[in-house]
């Protein structure tokens, strides 16, 4: 198996970018499903409850995969396929129109031969301790997105987050929903 990667954690980032929407293709989420069943598998190895699936989140995380293998080669302080570029405004969207609360993201990247890019994104989270308290830590909701490029680098994305019951409460009082 050759593989070559850059991994990165993120819990605030810089400001705002608007990201260009392209649909994924099935085969991207498949992949997304088996990061989800992967992740949940090494949550219950590690007596964490399991995450459930967020379609919001899943949309932003694809979003910010698509801007990833758009501009890929062009960041410089994780490496020259990742960043956290826009996170404050997907964690901005999460909490506006979502009602999460505690937001934080894991972004790799990874050219590999032999395995399934779902295995190469996840043995690079495990490796990391950032990573791994993301994928262990008390959150109960989750958006994945992955995108795997022609030359078969893979850009992956997971949004952890949790339900802020008292914004819900407090918008439904407000709003009458």
């Amino acid at each position: 198996m050759i593989c070559a990667c850059a991994i990165v954690s993120c819990a605030s980032n810089p400001p705002l970018t608007k990201v260009p929407v392209s649909i994924s293709s099935q085969a991207d989420s498949s992949h997304a499903a088996q990061v989800f069943q992967a992740v949940n598998a090494y949550r219950r190895s590690q007596g964490a409850k399991e995450l459930q699936r967020h379609a919001g989140l899943d949309r932003l995380a694809q979003q910010h995969c698509e801007y990833l293998r758009q501009h890929r080669g062009s960041f410089s302080i994780y490496g020259k396929n990742v960043s956290h570029v826009g996170f404050d405004g997907r964690a901005l969207v999460a909490r506006e129109r979502f009602h999460m609360e505690n937001i934080s993201e894991n972004v790799a990247s990874s050219y590999h031969a032999g395995g399934t890019p779902a295995t190469a994104v996840i043995g690079l989270w495990k490796g990391s301790s950032d990573h791994h308290k993301n994928m262990v830590n008390d959150w109960t909701h989750t958006g994945i997105g992955m995108v795997v490029d022609a030359d078969g680098t893979v850009f992956a994305d997971q949004l952890f987050s949790t339900v802020s019951y008292m914004q819900r409460t407090t918008h439904a009082r407000f709003t009458g929903f």
